[in-house]
């Protein structure tokens, strides 16, 4: 799989721009000796990091490995420990860092980094939903006003179309509510925001996670956005889980692990199965599912006809035992799928089963009672509680079996949660420990427990590693393979391509609200799948309307 870069990946590789400066880029931020101690935790220990003017610079490593901490660090959330310092070199600065005037960089301060020219734009972006993109970004840089104090609207509105032009948003309404948006638009929106005065000093953006949440067409339009910053001189740092995009778009990459730096290296010097050994400290191996024979088995999940938003009168089948694949971009239905079959959002039109029995249109109690589990695609809004414990969040999705005697008997789920801890590899201090205080891994693992008590049937599966690292990942899919081996029909609706190719026995490609196509065996790769994806809803190759089975 290693072989079959994303085709995305292959045509951005084709087109990569040399970060500014070429071969006698400058320094333009060095941090020596970073530390940050919590209690009962080293987060940061002695942590040496150089960005170059015009780079893009990723920042990579499992959960807890520490970035997010030098992020916070960084904009000023956390304090340091210790006597680590900063310098910090204005864009004017000569090639030759070692005779030129740094400016000292008092880590812990936001003041003191915003005025060295440091932006961040953070995972949940910070917008308002309920206001436009001309208020978001004028309430964080400032108001444009009269002579007698009253809000230019007119210059505000074309000043949010005029730094929304230059990131490549030429499609944005600056007048409806942020909300209403598309992924990669509100983060363009937040980036304008961050890069308003970029041309008055505004020499580093930090991105944390940014595309966290982002299909793929959006991602190629956040990295055009950042290659339009490159060449304007705006050095990235860029913070990501997903390390295709890494090989993609970044230049130089440093890896954290326990909260150390391994390595600051090339991208060039580097490949996946090299930064994921640095990453985890150790090999991992990364197995593809294998095909299933054929052995009559029973269909688990059946769909017919299923209509509802952009998906357009879908079928399809999961046999027991079989994990099949859904992929496609935004608006090809893919994000709809998971919701209809589950009864989340009523559907217009068509029939659900699971082994036989039809479940109720927009009732996911009734499809619960059928043998049906699923997982939501965003674990923060949707999954857990994050202030409620390990156990609360792992036995909501049945109380009634640790009732005793009219009253809930916490102690039978302790019980049942420290059997579900060991057998999932949960890494957590006690049953009673907040779940907001896990790692996204962890959390994710706690929700499959939820999921996996039930003895489903049928599993339903939304995004199931979004957000998470490499280890934790293939952790994940462990689990769904293990789902599939104890004869469970697994549903997988994914944006991350390789997964797909990684879990399933079928991929079928929506676009249009309609089955592009179904591919298995050599037809199931990366390319194909992505290549599937993209194209318009006019073609109709040999290639692209034959069914494999």
């Amino acid at each position: 799989m290693q072989d079959q870069r994303t085709y995305r990946g292959f045509l951005l590789k084709m087109i990569r721009l040399k970060p500014l400066g070429g071969e006698s880029m400058t320094t333009l931020l060095r941090i020596n000796q970073l530390s940050k101690i919590f209690p009962g935790q080293v987060a940061l220990e002695n942590v040496d990091l150089e960005i170059q003017a015009g780079s893009t610079h990723a920042l990579v490593g499992q959960n807890g490995s520490g970035k997010s901490t030098l992020i916070k660090v960084l904009c000023g959330f956390h304090q340091p420990t210790g006597n680590s310092s900063a310098t910090f070199y204005p864009q004017s600065t000569t090639a030759d860092n070692s005779s030129s005037e740094g400016i000292d960089l008092h880590l812990g301060d936001g003041r003191a980094a915003e005025t060295a020219g440091i932006r961040f734009v953070h995972q949940d972006l910070g917008l308002v939903d309920s206001l436009s993109a001309v208020e978001n970004i004028s309430m964080g840089v400032g108001y444009t006003t009269s002579r007698i104090g009253r809000i230019n609207w007119k210059a505000d509105t074309q000043r949010a179309k005029d730094e929304l032009s230059d990131l490549g948003f030429t499609d944005i309404d600056v007048n409806v509510p942020v909300g209403l948006l598309a992924p990669s638009q509100k983060t363009a929106v937040a980036i304008a925001r961050a890069l308003h005065d970029w041309d008055k000093g505004a020499s580093l953006l930090v991105l944390d996670e940014p595309t966290a949440s982002l299909p793929g067409a959006d991602v190629e339009r956040l990295f055009a956005a950042i290659r339009r910053l490159q060449e304007k001189g705006v050095a990235i740092l860029y913070v990501s889980h997903h390390l295709d995009e890494v090989f993609e778009i970044a230049d130089t990459v440093t890896i954290l692990r326990d909260g150390q730096r391994v390595t600051t290296m090339a991208i060039s010097d580097l490949d996946h199965d090299r930064m994921i050994e640095l990453m985890i400290g150790k090999q991992i191996t990364i197995n593809r599912q294998k095909e299933r024979m054929d052995s009559g088995s029973v269909t688990g999940l059946s769909v017919t006809g299923i209509r509802g938003g952009t998906l357009n009168g879908v079928d399809l089948h999961v046999e027991a035992g079989e994990i099949l694949g859904i992929a496609g971009i935004m608006g090809s239905g893919r994000e709809m799928i998971v919701p209809l079959i589950t009864g989340q959002i009523p559907s217009d039109d068509g029939l659900v089963g699971v082994s036989g029995m039809e479940i109720a249109n927009y009732d996911p109690q009734a499809a619960l009672k059928a043998g049906m589990a699923f997982l939501c695609a965003d674990r923060y809004s949707q999954g857990v509680v994050p202030i409620q414990s390990v156990r609360v969040n792992l036995t909501l999705s049945d109380v009634n079996r640790n009732f005793y005697k009219g009253r809930l008997n916490h102690q039978a789920e302790k019980v049942e949660t420290d059997e579900w801890i060991e057998k999932l590899d949960i890494k957590t201090p006690t049953t009673e420990n907040p779940i907001g205080a896990l790692s996204g891994g962890n959390q994710q693992k706690v929700l499959f427990g939820r999921s996996l008590r039930l003895n489903p049937t049928v599993l339903v599966l939304d995004e199931p590693t979004r957000g998470i690292d490499v280890g934790a990942k293939e952790e994940i899919h462990l689990l769904i393979d293990q789902a599939a081996a104890s004869n469970t029909a697994v549903l997988v609706a994914s944006t991350d391509t390789e997964e797909l190719v990684r879990l399933s026995h079928r991929v079928i490609v929506l676009r249009n609200g309609k089955i592009a196509a179904e591919l298995q065996g050599d037809d199931m790769t990366v390319e194909i799948i992505e290549r599937t994806q993209l194209q318009s809803q006019d073609t109709n190759t040999k290639e692209d309307t034959h069914v494999h089975t």
